[in-house]
């Protein structure tokens, strides 16, 4: 990974993790599709102001590839805050960020992807490192944490690929695209399924935060997209829920078994090891 590429994945990191927590904890104070909804029309104006900062050209084809990615994201949205709002966070968000993961890295690798020994050897302790992470035994909520994991990250998938078909020349527009088809389907399903609009005067601060957080990611995520290959966007995806897990034992006091911290510790020296091979 090149110098900038390597900036752009941990600003992604940092901010898309954090949002992801922000996002369950207002979804345990209100419903979670409304939270969704709000959380990811609100980052629309500012992907679009970034979008503009940063120049590019509009170009068809990539918006149409960020409508696609948008509704993967609101899937994975829609399903993960669900998942926080009724189980674990170090459940469904490892399990999200791992099915996420191996969507990219399995297109990449049939697709011609070569990653030198050193990134491989990187890649094997980011795979260890996640399913400890997110390996919680004897929860009473596991199941429901694995299956709306699942589905989110299916999500998170697709959303990946999409973007990763989208040209530098376009700038992040596919992004300001994607936001908005989000926006757009979970609006819709917000009025189909009769979900309360109102977020709860003690989760707005975060819908705000989980919104402006996961809006900058996204506009660095996409950006290292259009260049990073395959299975290192699925590196990348996949080291999001360790910094969910760790604020969600600093902020939610969830405690975090010895397991899952040798899952972060080794989830850094993968991160090191993935940008020194690649």
């Amino acid at each position: 990974m090149t110098a900038d590429q390597i900036v752009l994945a941990l600003i992604a990191t940092l901010t898309i993790g954090s949002a992801d927590l922000f996002g369950g904890i207002a979804s345990r104070k209100s419903a979670p599709l409304a939270v969704a909804a709000w959380s990811q029309g609100i980052g629309v104006p500012i992907v679009a102001i970034v979008a503009v900062v940063v120049g590019g050209q509009v170009i068809a084809r990539d918006l149409g590839l960020g409508v696609v990615a948008g509704i993967g994201s609101a899937i994975g949205v829609g399903a993960l805050y669900r998942g926080f709002a009724f189980s674990d966070v170090g459940i469904v968000a490892p399990v999200a960020a791992t099915t996420a993961a191996i969507l990219p890295m399995f297109v990449g690798f049939a697709t011609g992807d070569r990653p030198s020994a050193v990134t491989m050897v990187g890649l094997g302790i980011a795979a260890i490192a996640i399913f400890l992470v997110g390996y919680v035994p004897g929860s009473d909520h596991a199941t429901t944490g694995i299956v709306y994991g699942f589905v989110a990250g299916v999500g998170f998938g697709c959303m990946v690929l999409a973007y990763a078909g989208t040209s530098q020349d376009s700038g992040i527009w596919s992004a300001v695209a994607g936001r908005s088809a989000a926006t757009i389907l979970l609006v819709f399903v917000v009025v189909i399924t009769r979900t309360a609009w109102r977020i709860a005067p003690s989760a707005r601060s975060s819908t705000v935060l989980a919104g402006v957080l996961a809006a900058a990611g996204m506009g660095a995520f996409v950006a290292v997209s259009q260049t990073a290959e395959l299975f290192v966007l699925g590196v990348i995806l996949g080291m999001f829920p360790v910094v969910t897990v760790l604020l969600a034992a600093i902020l939610l006091k969830e405690k975090l078994l010895a397991s899952q911290w040798v899952g972060v510790v080794l989830a850094g020296a993968a991160v090191v090891l993935i940008n020194i091979g690649g």
